[in-house]
């Protein structure tokens, strides 16, 4: 009976079925490295299929914000909160939808985010107000989104190295993808059997998100420490080397607050373009085409760039700043635009320079900050761009009191070129940045537990009677950690006599 409900792939969380090895002779299996392809090519097309569905109906709401100004006679601001809340919760759960994954895995989150969405859903095509929808569709599909999004982006990191921006840029490119196919898709829907069925349909597809969701293999058990810098982040010492000093960094203060600046206004066309189409006299299902021009271009884009970036002689920041500038640009070109051809480019354009942008947030922010720093720099990135569910209200409250969106793209703008400035200090930071705080604790590692115990201060020196089970290391940790590859950071190792002369070990690859 173990023996089979060990190989169902979808395990309940709790068992209690008794274990066959005893705790204290149970061994750490051995740490697989990244294969840089393989099953990870499995993952990244999964994850690519969740962005179809999840990102891509997300992206494509703004032919629900019509039927919604119709049926509940609301403004546009207010109305336009129904999506942006949605948008909120997707970045702010992300931390939390980042921790049930270590803790849970990837594959029971990315399925119960899944289900999450399928029911909310539901629910909101029987909402009666807005306020209903707010619940339904803000906060309950907003949280089931972040819960099947973020586990992939945790996977293909830990399936991929060298080939990091390819395959992120793949998966990037599935809300776009989706945007292309759901907006036709849920236009098709609502004219033929109206909105709140045509969520209800939607609902029945997120059962291709259950079923992919079980190719989320775990690359390496849960628990699995691979260095000393991970058995100390397990231990009771944690507290005297978990840095507090990250919102010290300048480099991290740099790119948090350029990505809050360009990402106010990311929202706005794929709430707002329609309409705003639409208000220039163009007809509903030819102002729906221009997200299909964006879409398109922007699931090709994000597949290039991702693969450009994976080179040693691109500089990715640079990348970065010309797409900032590139899209703020066009945001402030589109009180010029009254034609359906230039707003068309304008989708066009808007596709290939978002591209850079949004795939290189994770691969950036991973790149300035380290491996040390990655999760936690993440998850604080992640509430940060929340910010974008403001952009999307904003843009209809000018609409409300001008009568156009022009001046909410504008400043929308205005903004992006202001974060382009803001990302040129990033070299210069790094420059200037040194090592502001160190500190070095003695401490004993037992390979046989994985525990890690500090030295007392009569500690005696290891003697040849004694089995080498427990290693002596002095611990060096720093403030600033830029190492890409946090496994060759190894402390020097002192055995017997030679612990008592040594002076403090140093890390190596700082």
């Amino acid at each position: 009976m173990y023996i089979f409900w060990t190989a169902i792939p979808f395990r309940r969380f709790y068992s209690e079925e008794p274990e066959l090895i005893p705790l204290e002779l149970r061994r750490p299996p051995p740490f697989k490295p990244p294969p840089d392809g393989g099953w990870g090519w499995v993952i990244v097309l999964s994850s690519f299929l969740y962005n179809v569905l999840v990102l891509g109906y997300h992206n494509s709401f703004g032919v629900y914000l019509i039927s919604l100004l119709k049926e509940f006679g609301e403004t546009s601001s207010k109305t336009a909160w129904v999506g942006s809340i949605s948008y909120g919760f997707i970045m702010v759960c992300g931390p939390l939808s980042g921790k049930l994954t270590v803790r849970y895995g990837a594959r029971e989150i990315s399925i119960l985010g899944s289900l999450i969405i399928m029911i909310s859903t539901v629910c909101s095509s029987y909402a009666p107000n807005l306020g209903t929808l707010f619940f339904t569709h803000g906060f309950l599909t907003g949280v089931g989104s972040s819960f099947a999004f973020t586990p992939g982006m945790i996977m293909v990191s830990q399936y991929f190295t060298t080939k990091r921006s390819l395959a992120t840029g793949i998966v990037m490119s599935g809300g776009a993808a989706g945007a292309l196919v759901q907006t036709r898709l849920h236009l098709f829907l609502i004219d033929v059997l109206g909105w709140r069925q045509s969520l209800r349909v939607f609902s029945g597809l997120m059962i291709i998100c259950v079923i992919t969701g079980f190719t989320y293999l775990p690359l390496n058990p849960k628990g699995y420490t691979r260095s000393v810098v991970d058995n100390l982040k397990n231990s009771p010492l944690k507290k005297f080397v978990v840095d507090l000093g990250l919102w010290k960094d300048k480099v991290f203060l740099i790119w948090v607050a350029a990505n809050g600046l360009c990402k106010f206004g990311f929202f706005i066309p794929y709430v707002h373009l329609v309409k705003h189409a639409i208000q220039l006299g163009i007809p509903v299902h030819s102002a729906t085409n221009i997200m299909l021009f964006l879409g398109l271009t922007s699931m090709i884009s994000r597949i290039i760039f991702g693969r450009i970036c994976d080179s040693e002689r691109i500089n990715r920041l640079y990348i970065n700043q010309a797409s900032v500038f590139g899209v703020g640009l066009l945001y402030i070109l589109i009180p010029l635009l009254h034609s359906y051809g230039s707003l068309v480019a304008f989708g066009l354009f808007l596709g290939i320079a978002d591209a850079g942008n949004y795939i290189l947030l994770p691969v950036l922010t991973f790149d300035l900050m380290g491996a040390e720093k990655m999760p936690v720099a993440w998850g604080f990135m992640l509430t940060v761009n929340a910010v974008s569910c403001l952009g999307p209200p904003f843009a209809g409250w000018v609409n409300d009191m001008t009568g156009s969106y022009n001046l909410g793209f504008v400043v929308a703008g205005a903004l992006n070129v202001a974060a382009c400035f803001v990302l040129a200090l990033i070299p210069i930071a790094k420059s200037s940045t040194r090592q502001t705080c160190k500190s070095i604790m003695n401490v004993t590692i037992d390979h046989s537990t994985q525990e890690i115990t500090q030295w007392a201060d009569n500690l005696p020196p290891i003697t040849e009677e004694e089995p080498p089970v427990s290693k002596y290391v002095n611990y060096f940790s720093t403030t600033t950690f830029r190492s890409p590859e946090i496994t060759e950071s190894r402390p020097e190792v002192y055995r017997g006599d030679d612990a008592e002369t040594a002076g403090p070990a140093v890390v190596t690859g700082l």
